[in-house]
């Protein structure tokens, strides 16, 4: 820093001074060498964050963003005693080229400060005197080292307000259930999210995340950011749609076979997210009233909408439940799905961001749902502040203060010493996410020489209107629910990313304000291979939001398009029976086509052989197959033509079946007969056959002649017993054995 510079800063300290003296308030720049150093060890960090310089508040508007500072002096108060800047040069001695000292000034030279008495500048100028050559020799015994620099980094970070530990999985989490797991992934598989990727897109820059579903946790693959205008061979683009269409065409053509779930959120899409109350109506007239309700005050056209809702369990002693309505313009969601479809991707869920914000906390902070919480969501154009209570999405409501405010604060024209340096846009990108709200604004920026005081004064504007915001959103909501006390506040979306933001609104909300933490529950895990950069987090907490499950509550894709991923459980699984059933039914019909083939076959070859048969024979098989059927009729049919008819064929298939040697004198048909209470009822069927005649041979051999012959009557398998009866004993010499076969037809 040139010598003269260095003289105006010096210069720039004792006026604070003797301002902080005049005035009574304090002042972190009213230290005796009249420097602090942000990256020296303290015990307590309350001096570095959370005490902001407060001479110049007092006296810089709040109302508007100053186009140009040409001077660092803050404005000067009435002093008492006017001190001329000559005569505080001549004091200040060789201070005015001396480098800016590296440690902070010794707790005893503190002590020195107070008791000097106030208004008394010489005084004050004379200590400044005494610590320059402490201070001085502090700094160079400082200079040289380089180790203690990984400690001033990460103190630095820490200052920033994005502590690594308080992005960590809460205490009270239980590790997964491994047998748990095995129903998730069967639950990932069957719904088709076995990977997912979300994707955010805002006005300046599109973030997606990719994630690959483990049971029930997702492990984050990488976290990318493509920024407008984004240079790609040579060509830049300049449309978030253009851009949109380049990040899906480097995505593997084959994830849509993988089961790939995509999730968006997008500025560009008009949506809108209220709250009611319902009173206790249900089918037809609660689809009205959602209907109406979701369609009245819209910002833009209700013709062609998507409307979607989630109705909220009623507190006890309530009949009225709350009612969340999602509403989206069907154009510009069909046009995006178009730019999915046409790289063969299936857009699965848009939704709002008050809803995932609401699900985010519902879920990531099961010990905090009683009370009151706001969560305020910084997006670029705009911020979103979410009322929930008990759990419960009681308001939210839409401010036209961003990210963007906060950047354009910072492009303009800085007088640094003699020289002009404008602050462009990049160069305001970088410094406001590289120092955010300055809490240390003794430095300079490297490089410019921009002091960071400067950048506070810049921002401090729009910090105020954040503020003022806020509160009105969150006394408007006190108005309308009565005895409820916003406890704590939440902060998330790219504005979250701005360091020491949190850490501002904590000193102005005069409430709790964290960071709404994503990675709270134990959903997400960070790979191994991927380096987490945690300023990032509040930036992706959208993305982290719509790959949770219960992010699908609200989803404004058009009905069809919801239902072809609802049921597309069934469609796996009927697809799972055909994998399994084809193959069974194709082996199956294989079989039944070669029996079916066999029996062709078996019958022409039965048909070859019938043709072949005699007249005689043909006539014989046919009364047997007429026994075996049409006998089954003889009880219904016993006066009819038919019932003769069998008995003629009994008679001719027996007789076609008596040897030469055996002749038959008499066949009887006898009915069955049973009694009952004495008397004797005949039945309606034959049930026996008695027949009678004699064998023409000699006793020894007519035996076996008369077995060979019911052996035959047997074979026929119409008879299911035959009984013999011979007649006398006839002695070897007679040539004639007489006998009676009683025939049990088999017929039933």
């Amino acid at each position: 820093m040139p010598a003269d510079e260095k003289d105006s800063a010096a210069t720039n300290r004792l006026l604070d001074l003797l301002r902080s003296q005049q005035t009574g308030k304090s002042t972190t720049e009213g230290n005796a060498s009249g420097t602090v150093d942000a990256n020296s060890d303290t015990e307590t960090p309350e001096p570095v964050v959370e005490k902001p310089a407060a001479p110049p508040v007092g006296k810089i508007s709040t109302s508007i963003v100053p186009d140009a500072i040409v001077d660092e002096v803050p404005p000067q108060p009435e002093a008492s005693t006017p001190v001329s800047s000559d005569e505080i040069k001549a004091k200040l001695g060789k201070l005015g080229i001396q480098s800016e000292p590296a440690n902070p000034v010794e707790p005893q030279s503190v002590e020195t400060e107070d008791a000097v008495p106030q208004g008394t500048a010489a005084a004050l100028m004379d200590a400044q005197e005494d610590l320059a050559p402490a201070t001085e020799g502090s700094s160079e015994a400082t200079l040289p080292q380089t180790e203690p620099a990984p400690l001033d980094n990460s103190g630095e970070e820490d200052t920033l307000g994005f502590d690594p530990e308080y992005f960590q999985l809460h205490k009270d989490v239980s590790p997964p259930n491994k047998a748990l797991d095995i129903l998730y992934e069967f639950s990932n598989w069957a719904f088709g999210i076995r990977r997912k990727i979300t994707v955010q897109c805002t006005a300046n820059s599109i973030r997606v995340l990719k994630l690959i579903a483990s049971g029930n946790r997702n492990v984050v693959e990488s976290m990318e950011e493509y920024r407008l205008p984004y240079t790609v061979d040579e060509q830049k683009i300049t449309h978030r749609d253009d851009l949109l269409s380049h990040i899906l065409d480097t995505f593997d053509p084959k994830l849509w076979k993988k089961d790939t779930m995509f999730g968006m959120y997008s500025s560009q899409i008009e949506t809108l997210t209220k709250v009611f109350k319902a009173p206790p109506v249900k089918g037809k007239e609660m689809q009205e009233l959602i209907t109406w309700t979701a369609k009245k005050n819209l910002p833009f056209s209700s013709e062609n909408i998507n409307i979607d809702y989630q109705a909220l369990e009623s507190e006890k002693g309530e009949l009225k439940k709350n009612i969340i309505i999602g509403v989206a313009n069907n154009e510009s969601i069909t046009h995006l799905m178009e730019v999915y479809k046409k790289r063969k991707f299936d857009l699965q869920n848009v939704t709002t961001i008050p809803y995932l914000d609401w699900q985010t906390f519902h879920h990531c902070y099961p010990d905090r749902l009683r009370g009151c919480v706001a969560i305020v969501h910084m997006n670029r154009n705009e911020t979103t502040i979410t009322m929930i209570k008990s759990g419960k999405m009681e308001f939210n409501r839409e401010m036209a203060v961003g990210v963007k405010d906060y950047h354009k604060a910072l492009v303009q024209r800085v007088m640094v010493g003699n020289d002009a340096v404008n602050i462009t846009d990049d160069m305001a990108t970088d410094y406001l996410m590289r120092y955010g709200i300055p809490t240390d604004t003794e430095k300079d920026i490297p490089d410019t020489g921009i002091s960071l005081y400067k950048i506070s004064i810049f921002l401090r504007p729009v910090t105020e209107r954040m503020t003022s915001e806020i509160n009105r959103s969150l006394d408007y909501f006190k108005k309308q629910v009565a005895d409820v006390e916003c406890q704590e506040i939440y902060f998330t979306g790219p504005g979250a990313s701005i360091p020491n933001l949190v850490s501002e609104f904590q000193s102005k909300l005069d409430r709790t304000v964290e960071h709404l933490n994503p990675l709270r529950q134990g959903d997400f895990e960070i790979s191994p291979e991927m380096e987490l950069d945690y300023q990032m987090i509040p930036a992706y907490v959208t993305n982290f939001a719509l790959a949770l499950k219960r992010s699908s509550g609200i989803n404004l894709l058009p009905t069809e398009r919801k239902q072809h991923f609802q049921f597309k459980i069934f469609n796996k699984l009927t697809l799972v029976l055909a994998t399994i059933l084809l193959p069974i039914y194709m082996i199956l019909s294989y079989f039944s086509y070669s029996e079916t083939e066999f029996m062709v076959g078996s019958v022409a070859k039965m048909n070859g052989q019938w043709q072949k048969l005699s007249e005689q024979s043909q006539e014989y098989f046919v009364m047997r197959a007429d026994l075996e059927h049409l006998g089954n009729y003889w009880g219904f049919l016993g006066n009819d033509r038919i019932n003769s008819e069998n008995q003629i064929k009994f008679l001719k298939l027996i007789s076609s079946e008596i040897p030469d040697n055996i002749k038959v004198t008499s066949l009887i048909f006898r009915p069955a007969s049973s009694q009952e209470d004495g008397a004797i009822k005949q039945g309606t069927h034959v049930d026996r056959i008695a027949m009678s005649g004699f064998v023409q041979a000699h006793a020894g051999i007519a035996d076996i002649q008369l077995t060979n012959f019911i052996m035959r009557l047997e074979s026929l398998a119409l008879f299911s017993k035959i009984e013999r009866e011979v007649q006398g004993n006839p002695s070897s010499d007679d040539v004639r054995l007489f006998f009676t076969l009683k025939l049990s037809a088999n017929i039933k």
